[in-house]
């Protein structure tokens, strides 16, 4: 238990750090590389984790990082990405690019809704758009990252 408490805290920090560090401002938001650090935590760690660490460190970013009127969203969206995701991953390269395309689904599907409402519903197709190159950028990095991870530390994994 406590190494998986550990986990989520790091994982959750890097999230956090993922999405604040290399933050590309859009009309809507900003875009960033958290989502890769969501993904690599749902596979290795399964749906709680994801879930906890996508839903945390996303919304500690939003308020840490001035946009603070986006983290009730952020908390739901991001913590359902990371919850499916770790729902859904597998054994194989296939399994989890699924999963991460589920997750994809949910984070665009999510925010697209949120900006409608909080902006106008004209917004949407520039948050969309923004949103798939985020969630993209994320597989790239999940992918990596959960790779370096298995093949450093066999076997540890839940």
């Amino acid at each position: 238990m406590a190494r998986k408490l550990a986990f989520m805290g790091v994982f959750a920090a890097l999230v956090a750090v993922g999405t604040m560090f290399l933050r590309i401002p859009g009309p809507t938001g900003y875009y960033h590389l958290g989502d890769g650090m969501i993904y690599t935590a749902a596979i290795l760690g399964g749906p709680l984790v994801g879930g906890l660490v996508g839903a945390v460190g996303s919304a500690a970013a939003d308020m840490l990082g001035g946009y603070a009127v986006w983290a009730p969203w952020t908390l739901i969206i991001k913590g359902a990405t990371g919850y499916v995701v770790g729902r859904l991953r597998g054994a194989t390269l296939k399994q989890n690019l699924l999963a991460m395309l589920a997750g994809a689904v949910i984070t665009i599907a999510g925010y697209a809704a949120a900006t409608a409402i909080m902006y106008t519903p004209a917004a949407v197709v520039v948050e969309i758009y923004g949103n798939i190159g985020q969630t993209a950028s994320g597989v790239v990095v999940a992918l990596a990252a959960v790779s370096l991870l298995k093949r450093s530390f066999p076997g540890r994994w839940a």
